[in-house]
C-alpha cells in the first residue's frame, strides 16, 4: 500500500528539467531542423569554416549549434551549443557573423556534409573531432545514407593541410600525420621550424604570402623573446584555503533563492522577477543574493575542482552578479570577491566567455566605497591569475566615474608594484 500511495503522489508532479548537456543527447534529434548557416561564404578557398545548424522547440526559441570546421585538415576544431535560444538573441548572435566575416544561409543537407565530411578527412589522418562535438552533435542526424550526399573537395589538392600557428598548438597533429600518412601531407611551419615548400603554389595558401619575409622573420623573433620572456615569470601557483561554506541557505526573501536557483530560470530571469528584486531596499537584496552565491559556491567547487561535478542546473551564480551590478550595494562585495577567489574552471563552469563582461561591472558596483578591499585582495597570494586580472579593471572604472578619484587609485596601483617588487628580491 505504501508503494502504492508513493506511486500516486509522484502522478502529476513535474518533472525534473533536463541539463543542458542531457538535452542535447537526449531531445535535440527529436526537433524539426530550422535554418542553417556558414561563414565565410567563401571557406572553401580559406579552409576554415563556421557551420551554424537549429532546430526549433515548441516555444519558438531554438536549439543552436555552431561548429568551426577546418576543411583543409582538422575536421571539427571546435564547437558549442545552446539549447534554448529566443529568436532574437539567435538574430544578435548571426549579426556578429553579418558584420564580420560575411554569412550565408545554407541547407541542412549542406551542413551535414561539410561538417561530416571534413570530420571523415580528418580521420583519414588520424585526427579525432575536438571533445566539444559532444554534446553539440548531437544537434546533427546521424551520418546514414538517409543524408543525400554531397561531394565536397577537403585537403588542399587532396592532402591534408596543416597549418602551425606561432604558439605551436597544431604540433601535436603534426605528429599524429607523420604517424598516420608518412610525408603524404603538406603543412606550413613558422620560422624557426621545419619547413616545406614543394610547390610554386604554396604560396597562395600560406596566411603569410602577402607579408614580406624579413616583416614576417622579425615578428616571430618578437614573439620568440616574447614567450622566453613570459616563461620567466610562470602563473602563480593556486593555493587558496578553502573557508566553509554554507550547507543551508537563509534568505529573508525566499521568492529570492527560489528564482535564482529555479532550472527554469537557467537563460534568463523573468522581468517580472528582476523588477521585485530591484525593488527591494538594496542592502536586504544584495545581501539575500550574496547568501545564494556563497550557497552556490559551497556546493559546486569541489566537484568542480577534481571534475566529478554533477550537473548543476541554473545560473544562480551568474544572475546575481548581473543583479548586484544593478543594485550597487556594499552588501555584495564579499560575495563577489569570493567568486574571484575561486579557480579559472570554477568561473568557466558557471560564467564561461563572459567572465570579464560579469565580474569586474560586479566588484565596481559593490565595491567603489571600498577600494582597501580590492587592494586587500589584491595582495592575497595564491589565488588564480586571471580572475585577479579583472580588479584593475574594477579600479579603472571608478576613476572613470569618478574622475576626482584618480590620485587615490593611483595609490593602490603604487602600493601594489612596491609590494611585488619588494616579493621579487625575495624570490
Amino acid at each position: 500500500m505504501a508503494k502504492k500511495k508513493s506511486k500516486n503522489n509522484s502522478k502529476g508532479q513535474k518533472q525534473p528539467a533536463l541539463s543542458p548537456y542531457r538535452f542535447m543527447r537526449e531531445k535535440a534529434r527529436t526537433l524539426p531542423v530550422g535554418k542553417c548557416y556558414i561563414a565565410p561564404p567563401d571557406w572553401q578557398e580559406s579552409g576554415m569554416a563556421h557551420v551554424i545548424v537549429t532546430r526549433v522547440r515548441p516555444s519558438g526559441n531554438l536549439v543552436m549549434a555552431s561548429f568551426l570546421v577546418d576543411t583543409f585538415c582538422l575536421g571539427v576544431k571546435n564547437a558549442g551549443y545552446h539549447e534554448n535560444m529566443t529568436p532574437y538573441d539567435f538574430e544578435q548572435y548571426l549579426d556578429n557573423y553579418k558584420n564580420g566575416m560575411g554569412l550565408e544561409e545554407i541547407s541542412y543537407n549542406e551542413a551535414h556534409n561539410i561538417i561530416y565530411g571534413a570530420m571523415a578527412f580528418a580521420e583519414e589522418g588520424g585526427i579525432k573531432p575536438s571533445k566539444e562535438f559532444d554534446p553539440a552533435g548531437y544537434i546533427l542526424e546521424e551520418d546514414t545514407d538517409d543524408i543525400p550526399l554531397i561531394e565536397y573537395d577537403f585537403g588542399k589538392n587532396g592532402k591534408h593541410f596543416l597549418v602551425v600557428n606561432p604558439d605551436r598548438k597544431e604540433m601535436p597533429y603534426y605528429h599524429t600525420l607523420k604517424k598516420n600518412l608518412g610525408d603524404d601531407f603538406e603543412y606550413v611551419m613558422p620560422f624557426g621550424e621545419e619547413y616545406e615548400d614543394d610547390s610554386d603554389d604554396d604560396d597562395e595558401y600560406s596566411p603569410l604570402s602577402k607579408i614580406d619575409s624579413e616583416t614576417i622573420k622579425k615578428a616571430f623573433e618578437g614573439m620568440s623573446k616574447w614567450q622566453e620572456e613570459s616563461d620567466r615569470h610562470p602563473d602563480e601557483k593556486y593555493t587558496y584555503q578553502y573557508p566553509d561554506y554554507p550547507q543551508t541557505l537563509s534568505v529573508k526573501n525566499q521568492f529570492i533563492a527560489d528564482e535564482l536557483l529555479s532550472t527554469d530560470n537557467y537563460s534568463c530571469l523573468p522581468r517580472e522577477v528582476i523588477d521585485r528584486i530591484l525593488a527591494l531596499p538594496k542592502d536586504e537584496a544584495a545581501q539575500d543574493i550574496s547568501n545564494v552565491m556563497l550557497y552556490s559556491i559551497g556546493k559546486t567547487y569541489k566537484g568542480i575542482n577534481d571534475d566529478t561535478i554533477e550537473s548543476w542546473n541554473n545560473s544562480a551564480i551568474m544572475h546575481s552578479l548581473i543583479l548586484l551590478a544593478q543594485l550597487q550595494s556594499d552588501k555584495g562585495l564579499d560575495a563577489v570577491l569570493e567568486i574571484m577567489r575561486q579557480t579559472d574552471e570554477f568561473a568557466d563552469y558557471h560564467l564561461g566567455d563572459l567572465t570579464p563582461e560579469l565580474l569586474h561591472p560586479a566588484l565596481y558596483a559593490c565595491g567603489k566605497d571600498n577600494i582597501t578591499a580590492i587592494e586587500a585582495y589584491l595582495s592575497q597570494p595564491g589565488l588564480d591569475s586571471y580572475l585577479r586580472s579583472q580588479a584593475p579593471d574594477a579600479l579603472a572604472m571608478i576613476i572613470f566615474n569618478q574622475p576626482e578619484r584618480r590620485g587615490e587609485i593611483i595609490e593602490v596601483f603604487r602600493r601594489l608594484l612596491n609590494n611585488m617588487a619588494g616579493l621579487a628580491h625575495e624570490i
